[in-house]
């Protein structure tokens, strides 16, 4: 026995010294903030950046680059403060596994929580159409504030290689969506993509469980002729969530019907205003300065109050689902300008070539509590139909490997630390044009990417 407790804790010692000395191997890199100039008439909300570079940085090197977009409700700080990403790059750059990187962290908060990376322009149902000329913009256009004013400033100040083979792009949700879509528009921009947990796929909106929390929170508030505002948030996330996707696909823009009248919700509601029936809601009134008048700001989510005639872009299939009669045409709006699952196929015309070369890694548990697993297998399956699968990674997780799933199951956005370290790795060999074990991997059966 005597022998056995010598050996265990001679072993002990000998791999505390192995992990104090790994610990102390660790470099560190350091962040900065940086103020993007933005003409004001784009609406961006906090022009701001963080930037990681990474140990031992030489301003004389040049380096690849990853902008990384955060998820609805953070920010720019998000993946330092809350997920301590600058520790996961310190770590594998250390110690060899992943190659000296910049990483920008752009902010895309909106007034509303999220931009989803989008213009945000005007809507008028009327027409089911965008009016592109009016300036300035409500919500923002965090599209053309990314590819124009930040990568373009980023780029100048700090020494990227600069081609699109060692420019990714990557984030965890809306920053997956925003990923997606800035990939998907402007795929002579990045070779590299990473996806966590993204709305990939509008047609899975169409899901009755997605519709049927929508309403209820709509029930719970007492109907929609409110100050919407002030119900958004944790206790009504499915709301927050529409809201969200709204504020960037299909804004409301009407002016106050009666400056004279102190009574918000008559003079936003009126005829010829804002819509409730139509799925209309109020964040706010403003002066706008450009008019010289005061307007309400909304929203219009695609679902009516009442039953009504489908929606011209649902399929017969999709006609028989439960609720199907409450989506709006507003619905194919947000499929035919937004769908990630749409822009494939005009990035396969726009970009043949980049497109196919484009290197994409897509994760998302099993259990997502969004709904979004079956975004992102549809998506998944349609890059392979066009001919990426060869250049994909797909990973289905639950939880970690060695962790039992019941008590560690695989979530919308937990075990990030385990996903980024991954996606990273999968960054790095596109980079360097190694082997990207390209294929799908489902942890639940014992398949992983590592």
């Amino acid at each position: 026995m005597r022998k056995f407790f010598f050996l265990v804790a001679g072993i002990s010692l000998i791999y505390g010294c192995k992990v104090k000395q790994e610990e102390n191997s660790i470099k560190r890199g350091r962040l900065e903030e940086v103020i993007i100039n933005v003409d004001p008439s784009l609406g961006i909300v906090t022009p701001k950046a963080l930037v990681y570079l990474p140990p031992d940085y030489d301003p004389n090197k040049k380096y690849p680059i990853i902008y990384m977009l955060h998820g609805f409700g953070g920010d720019y700080r998000t993946y330092v403060y809350y997920n301590g990403v600058h520790e996961i790059l310190d770590y594998l750059i250390s110690t060899g596994q992943m190659d000296p990187v910049i990483v920008v962290m752009p902010d895309g908060r909106s007034l509303t929580g999220g931009s989803f990376y989008t213009n945000s322009y005007y809507y008028d149902p009327s027409t089911q159409s965008y009016d592109t000329s009016l300036i300035p913009t409500i919500f923002g256009k965090y599209e053309t504030y990314i590819i124009d004013s930040l990568i373009p400033q980023i780029e100048r100040k700090y020494p990227v290689i600069g081609d699109r083979q060692h420019r990714a792009i990557m984030g965890l949700s809306m920053g997956s969506y925003g990923s997606a879509k800035l990939w998907l528009k402007h795929a002579d921009l990045f070779g590299v993509v990473a996806l966590h947990s993204g709305p990939l796929s509008f047609d899975m909106l169409l899901d009755e469980n997605v519709i049927d929390s929508i309403r209820k929170d709509y029930d719970e508030i007492g109907g929609r002729k409110v100050w919407i505002k002030d119900y958004l948030g944790r206790e009504h996330p499915w709301i927050t969530l529409g809201v969200g996707l709204a504020s960037a696909f299909t804004p409301r823009v009407v002016a106050y019907s009666d400056p004279m009248d102190w009574r918000v919700i008559p003079n936003c509601f009126y005829p010829g205003g804002l819509d409730s029936t139509y799925g209309d809601l109020l964040l706010d009134t403003l002066f706008e300065p450009s008019f010289g008048i005061k307007v309400c700001v909304g929203v219009r989510i695609p679902l009516r109050d009442t039953a009504g005639s489908y929606a011209s872009c649902l399929t017969p299939e999709q006609q028989t689902k439960p609720n199907a009669e409450y989506i709006t045409e507003d619905f194919c709006v947000w499929k035919s300008y937004h769908d990630p699952y749409t822009l494939i196929d005009s990035a396969e015309t726009e970009f043949p070539s980049k497109f196919l070369n484009t290197k994409v890694y897509i994760d998302v548990g099993l259990k997502d509590e969004l709904t979004l697993l079956s975004h992102n297998r549809r998506f998944k399956d349609k890059l392979k139909s066009k001919g990426l699968g060869g250049n994909l990674v797909y990973v289905e997780f639950d939880g970690a490997l060695g962790y039992p799933k019941d008590m560690y199951p695989g979530l919308h956005s937990n075990w990030l630390y385990a996903r980024l370290k991954k996606s990273f790795l999968f960054i790095n060999r596109a980079f360097k044009g190694e082997d990207i074990k390209a294929g799908e991997y489902n942890q639940a059966e014992g398949k992983d990417y590592e």
